[in-house]
């Protein structure tokens, strides 16, 4: 199975605990803290430390001893159940594929375009990217200024073709990090 939020020819992952009360999903940018691992907060965290992925060589399922009903299941880490997690750190990738902002019925759909700056955001409880500047249905904008707690990631590097077919609810958008903020010994 292919690393979905990473290019499989970059990634060295580390694996890790998740800490007790934390429930991470794939995908989900997360902090290392005392070695083990939590949802990034972009209000308390200055930046994250990687990506949470699935091992390419399919261990996920043999993880979870629990028999799972639904498929998000299978890539969801739960603290208390002493889950571990693979992760990538962001500082030994250029590029990652996080996903935009999930539709919660209420919010705008993000404008994602070629060359866009992009940032992370915590509106639906996960740590999911929106372009800087954008503005919810409640009039709180991230980034550009705006009040919003937003964390600046990098540029999107090419406009995803599943926005041709599609809103830009929950979509994979390639990104080229900040080459500025996240390099080894950053």
């Amino acid at each position: 199975m292919a690393l979905l939020y990473v290019d499989e020819t970059q990634a060295s992952l580390n694996r890790s605990d998740v800490a007790a009360g934390e429930t991470i999903v794939e995908g989900e940018f997360i902090v290392e803290d005392g070695g083990e691992l939590k949802q990034f907060d972009p209000a308390n965290d200055a930046l994250p430390h990687g990506i949470v992925v699935h091992n390419p060589g399919g261990d996920s399922i043999v993880e979870h001893d629990e028999d799972y009903v639904d498929y998000a299941d299978l890539w969801t880490y739960n603290g208390d159940d002493g889950d571990r997690a693979y992760w990538q750190p962001l500082t030994s990738v250029d590029n990652i594929m996080p996903r935009t902002l999930s539709d919660n019925g209420t919010d705008p759909a993000p404008t994602i375009t070629n060359g866009a700056e992009v940032g992370i955001v915590t509106i639906n409880g996960e740590t999911e990217i929106v372009e800087a500047g954008y503005t919810d249905n409640g009039g709180t904008q991230y980034g550009n200024g705006g009040t919003g707690d937003y964390v600046g990631l990098g540029r999107v590097d090419k406009e995803p073709q599943e926005l041709r077919l599609s809103d830009g609810f929950h979509i994979r958008v390639p990104v080229r990090l900040d080459a500025d903020i996240f390099t080894v010994g950053a």
